[in-house]
Protein backbone atom coordinates (compact mmCIF):
# COMPACT_ATOMS: atom_id res chain seq x y z
CA UNK A 1 0.00 0.00 0.00
CA UNK A 2 1.33 3.23 -0.98
CA UNK A 3 1.72 5.61 1.75
CA UNK A 4 3.09 8.50 0.32
CA UNK A 5 -0.13 9.66 0.09
CA UNK A 6 -3.04 10.56 2.85
CA UNK A 7 -6.57 10.28 0.92
CA UNK A 8 -8.73 11.21 2.86
CA UNK A 9 -8.61 14.61 4.86
CA UNK A 10 -11.53 17.38 6.16
CA UNK A 11 -11.78 20.56 6.57
CA UNK A 12 -14.08 23.23 8.74
CA UNK A 13 -16.05 23.37 5.44
CA UNK A 14 -18.17 20.24 6.57
CA UNK A 15 -18.84 22.05 9.86
CA UNK A 16 -17.68 19.30 12.01
CA UNK A 17 -13.75 19.56 11.39
CA UNK A 18 -11.73 22.28 12.61
CA UNK A 19 -8.63 24.14 10.44
CA UNK A 20 -8.65 25.80 6.52
CA UNK A 21 -7.45 23.94 3.59
CA UNK A 22 -3.80 25.32 2.95
CA UNK A 23 -3.27 24.19 7.19
CA UNK A 24 -3.83 20.46 6.13
CA UNK A 25 -1.83 20.94 2.80
CA UNK A 26 1.26 22.39 5.36
CA UNK A 27 0.98 19.73 7.59
CA UNK A 28 1.14 16.74 4.58
CA UNK A 29 4.19 19.29 3.56
CA UNK A 30 5.67 18.96 7.42
CA UNK A 31 5.40 15.15 7.19
CA UNK A 32 6.91 14.21 3.69
CA UNK A 33 3.82 13.17 2.17
CA UNK A 34 3.90 13.44 -2.01
CA UNK A 35 0.10 13.97 -2.10
CA UNK A 36 -2.87 15.04 0.28
CA UNK A 37 -6.45 14.24 -1.05
CA UNK A 38 -9.25 16.61 0.72
CA UNK A 39 -12.10 14.25 0.86
CA UNK A 40 -15.12 16.98 1.86
CA UNK A 41 -18.93 15.37 2.95
CA UNK A 42 -21.50 15.25 0.45
CA UNK A 43 -25.14 14.14 1.61
CA UNK A 44 -28.52 14.83 -0.04
CA UNK A 45 -31.69 14.51 0.99
CA UNK A 46 -30.53 13.69 4.03
CA UNK A 47 -32.84 14.76 7.41
CA UNK A 48 -31.03 15.93 10.27
CA UNK A 49 -30.64 18.18 13.38
CA UNK A 50 -27.20 19.68 11.84
CA UNK A 51 -25.61 20.04 8.44
CA UNK A 52 -22.02 17.60 8.38
CA UNK A 53 -21.68 18.04 5.18
CA UNK A 54 -21.31 20.34 2.41
CA UNK A 55 -23.36 22.48 0.01
CA UNK A 56 -23.34 23.62 -3.71
CA UNK A 57 -22.17 26.94 -2.03
CA UNK A 58 -19.12 25.09 0.13
CA UNK A 59 -18.26 23.12 -2.79
CA UNK A 60 -17.95 26.40 -5.15
CA UNK A 61 -15.87 28.15 -2.43
CA UNK A 62 -13.87 24.45 -2.21
CA UNK A 63 -12.65 24.53 -5.55
CA UNK A 64 -11.92 27.78 -5.80
CA UNK A 65 -9.38 27.76 -2.59
CA UNK A 66 -7.94 24.07 -3.76
CA UNK A 67 -7.57 25.62 -7.50
CA UNK A 68 -5.23 28.55 -5.66
CA UNK A 69 -3.39 26.17 -3.19
CA UNK A 70 -2.45 23.22 -6.26
CA UNK A 71 -0.81 26.47 -7.87
CA UNK A 72 0.56 27.67 -5.06
CA UNK A 73 2.14 24.42 -3.73
CA UNK A 74 2.99 22.83 -7.27
CA UNK A 75 5.84 20.88 -7.58
CA UNK A 76 6.14 20.60 -3.51
CA UNK A 77 2.92 18.03 -3.46
CA UNK A 78 -0.02 17.05 -5.21
CA UNK A 79 -3.06 18.40 -4.09
CA UNK A 80 -5.93 16.36 -5.00
CA UNK A 81 -10.06 17.93 -4.39
CA UNK A 82 -12.43 14.86 -3.68
CA UNK A 83 -15.45 14.12 -2.48
CA UNK A 84 -17.06 11.55 0.32
CA UNK A 85 -19.96 10.50 -1.09
CA UNK A 86 -22.93 9.87 1.49
CA UNK A 87 -25.29 6.65 -0.06
CA UNK A 88 -29.27 7.47 0.21
CA UNK A 89 -31.08 5.53 -1.51
CA UNK A 90 -33.97 8.18 -1.74
CA UNK A 91 -31.62 10.81 -3.03
CA UNK A 92 -29.58 9.31 -5.78
CA UNK A 93 -30.35 11.55 -8.53
CA UNK A 94 -29.62 14.38 -6.17
CA UNK A 95 -26.13 12.59 -5.78
CA UNK A 96 -25.17 12.35 -9.23
CA UNK A 97 -26.66 15.91 -10.00
CA UNK A 98 -24.08 17.07 -7.47
CA UNK A 99 -20.49 14.76 -8.63
CA UNK A 100 -21.41 15.93 -11.95
CA UNK A 101 -21.30 19.62 -11.09
CA UNK A 102 -17.79 19.22 -9.86
CA UNK A 103 -14.59 17.56 -11.17
CA UNK A 104 -14.02 16.00 -8.42
CA UNK A 105 -10.34 14.03 -8.53
CA UNK A 106 -11.21 11.22 -6.52
CA UNK A 107 -14.69 9.51 -5.58
CA UNK A 108 -15.40 7.62 -2.14
CA UNK A 109 -18.77 6.42 -1.27
CA UNK A 110 -20.05 6.00 2.55
CA UNK A 111 -22.86 5.32 4.08
CA UNK A 112 -23.87 7.78 6.97
CA UNK A 113 -27.34 8.20 7.42
CA UNK A 114 -30.37 5.36 8.59
CA UNK A 115 -33.58 6.54 7.52
CA UNK A 116 -35.62 5.44 10.86
CA UNK A 117 -39.23 6.37 9.07
CA UNK A 118 -39.22 9.77 10.42
CA UNK A 119 -35.93 11.34 10.22
CA UNK A 120 -32.32 9.79 9.86
CA UNK A 121 -30.15 8.55 12.08
CA UNK A 122 -26.10 9.04 11.87
CA UNK A 123 -24.88 5.45 11.90
CA UNK A 124 -21.10 6.18 13.43
CA UNK A 125 -21.89 8.95 15.65
CA UNK A 126 -21.43 8.93 19.28
CA UNK A 127 -24.21 11.18 20.13
CA UNK A 128 -26.64 9.48 22.63
CA UNK A 129 -29.57 10.28 20.63
CA UNK A 130 -28.35 7.98 17.84
CA UNK A 131 -27.56 5.07 19.49
CA UNK A 132 -30.67 4.94 21.42
CA UNK A 133 -32.62 5.34 17.56
CA UNK A 134 -30.23 2.87 16.04
CA UNK A 135 -30.57 0.17 18.96
CA UNK A 136 -34.74 0.58 19.14
CA UNK A 137 -34.33 -0.02 15.56
CA UNK A 138 -32.39 -3.34 15.53
CA UNK A 139 -28.52 -3.25 15.28
CA UNK A 140 -28.61 -6.39 12.63
CA UNK A 141 -31.49 -4.91 10.85
CA UNK A 142 -29.40 -1.87 10.73
CA UNK A 143 -26.51 -3.81 9.86
CA UNK A 144 -28.19 -5.32 6.97
CA UNK A 145 -29.42 -2.20 5.83
CA UNK A 146 -25.86 -0.55 5.90
CA UNK A 147 -24.18 -3.36 3.85
CA UNK A 148 -26.69 -4.01 1.18
CA UNK A 149 -26.84 -0.08 0.63
CA UNK A 150 -22.84 0.07 0.10
CA UNK A 151 -23.52 -3.09 -2.44
CA UNK A 152 -26.17 -1.14 -4.39
CA UNK A 153 -24.22 1.82 -4.04
CA UNK A 154 -21.21 0.48 -5.96
CA UNK A 155 -23.45 -0.05 -9.00
CA UNK A 156 -25.78 3.23 -8.35
CA UNK A 157 -23.15 6.33 -7.97
CA UNK A 158 -19.79 6.63 -9.89
CA UNK A 159 -17.14 5.24 -7.31
CA UNK A 160 -13.26 4.99 -6.65
CA UNK A 161 -13.05 3.65 -3.35
CA UNK A 162 -15.37 2.26 -0.15
CA UNK A 163 -14.41 4.62 2.97
CA UNK A 164 -14.31 3.12 6.28
CA UNK A 165 -16.09 0.21 5.75
CA UNK A 166 -16.68 -1.31 8.87
CA UNK A 167 -17.11 1.92 11.08
CA UNK A 168 -21.16 1.18 11.16
CA UNK A 169 -22.56 1.55 14.75
CA UNK A 170 -18.58 2.10 16.09
CA UNK A 171 -19.80 3.93 19.59
CA UNK A 172 -22.58 1.63 20.08
CA UNK A 173 -21.52 -0.83 23.31
CA UNK A 174 -20.91 -4.34 22.51
CA UNK A 175 -21.52 -4.47 18.59
CA UNK A 176 -21.23 -7.37 16.61
CA UNK A 177 -20.95 -8.57 13.10
CA UNK A 178 -22.97 -12.06 12.54
CA UNK A 179 -22.07 -14.72 10.01
CA UNK A 180 -24.55 -12.86 7.69
CA UNK A 181 -23.07 -9.90 7.93
CA UNK A 182 -20.09 -11.13 7.45
CA UNK A 183 -21.36 -12.98 4.16
CA UNK A 184 -22.75 -9.02 3.05
CA UNK A 185 -18.95 -8.16 3.46
CA UNK A 186 -17.54 -10.83 1.24
CA UNK A 187 -20.60 -9.76 -1.44
CA UNK A 188 -19.35 -6.00 -1.15
CA UNK A 189 -15.74 -7.56 -1.79
CA UNK A 190 -16.39 -9.42 -4.65
CA UNK A 191 -18.83 -6.37 -6.38
CA UNK A 192 -15.88 -4.02 -5.62
CA UNK A 193 -13.49 -6.33 -7.13
CA UNK A 194 -15.19 -6.84 -10.47
CA UNK A 195 -15.52 -3.08 -10.80
CA UNK A 196 -12.45 -1.92 -9.85
CA UNK A 197 -13.24 -0.21 -6.94
CA UNK A 198 -10.62 0.48 -3.80
CA UNK A 199 -10.97 -0.02 -0.17
CA UNK A 200 -9.99 2.75 1.93
CA UNK A 201 -7.79 1.71 4.81
CA UNK A 202 -8.45 4.24 7.39
CA UNK A 203 -6.18 5.08 10.55
CA UNK A 204 -9.22 7.13 12.75
CA UNK A 205 -10.02 3.30 13.64
CA UNK A 206 -6.48 2.89 15.77
CA UNK A 207 -7.50 5.62 18.11
CA UNK A 208 -11.11 3.97 18.68
CA UNK A 209 -9.96 0.10 18.46
CA UNK A 210 -6.65 -0.01 18.10
CA UNK A 211 -6.64 -1.01 14.28
CA UNK A 212 -8.08 1.18 10.89
CA UNK A 213 -10.98 0.62 9.73
CA UNK A 214 -11.60 -2.00 7.84
CA UNK A 215 -10.30 -4.77 10.40
CA UNK A 216 -7.41 -7.18 9.45
CA UNK A 217 -9.61 -9.97 8.14
CA UNK A 218 -11.57 -7.89 5.97
CA UNK A 219 -8.29 -6.11 4.34
CA UNK A 220 -6.53 -9.62 3.76
CA UNK A 221 -9.71 -10.49 2.08
CA UNK A 222 -9.84 -7.73 -0.21
CA UNK A 223 -5.78 -8.46 -0.90
CA UNK A 224 -6.53 -11.56 -1.68
CA UNK A 225 -9.24 -10.64 -4.65
CA UNK A 226 -6.78 -7.77 -6.06
CA UNK A 227 -8.96 -4.87 -4.53
CA UNK A 228 -6.31 -1.38 -4.38
CA UNK A 229 -6.04 -0.36 -0.96
CA UNK A 230 -5.85 3.58 -0.40
CA UNK A 231 -4.67 4.99 2.97
CA UNK A 232 -6.23 7.88 4.59
CA UNK A 233 -6.69 9.43 8.14
CA UNK A 234 -9.77 10.69 8.01
CA UNK A 235 -8.08 13.53 9.50
CA UNK A 236 -10.29 16.42 10.36
CA UNK A 237 -7.81 18.20 12.08
CA UNK A 238 -4.62 19.43 10.56
CA UNK A 239 -2.44 17.71 13.08
CA UNK A 240 -3.92 14.67 12.13
CA UNK A 241 -2.83 14.14 8.44
CA UNK A 242 -1.19 10.89 7.80
CA UNK A 243 -1.95 9.95 11.46
CA UNK A 244 -0.72 6.19 12.54
CA UNK A 245 0.77 5.57 8.95
CA UNK A 246 4.28 4.53 10.46
CA UNK A 247 1.82 1.06 11.90
CA UNK A 248 0.03 0.88 8.04
CA UNK A 249 3.79 0.00 6.80
CA UNK A 250 4.62 -2.95 9.27
CA UNK A 251 0.66 -4.34 9.11
CA UNK A 252 0.29 -4.13 4.93
CA UNK A 253 3.18 -4.51 2.56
Amino acid sequence: MDLSGDHHVHTSLCNHARGEMEEYVQSAVLRGLSCITFLEHLECGIIYSHRTWLEQKHFTEYFREGKRLQKLYAGRITIRLGVETGYNPAALDQLRDMISCFPFDHIGVSYHYYFDGSRHRNMVSRRSENIKALIAAGTDHVLDEYFNGLIRACSELPCDKICHLDAVLRHVPGIRFKKRHYNLITKLLTTMAGKNIGLEVNTAGISLRSQPYPAENIVRQAQGLGIPLLAGSDAHRPDQVGRYFAQLSSLYR
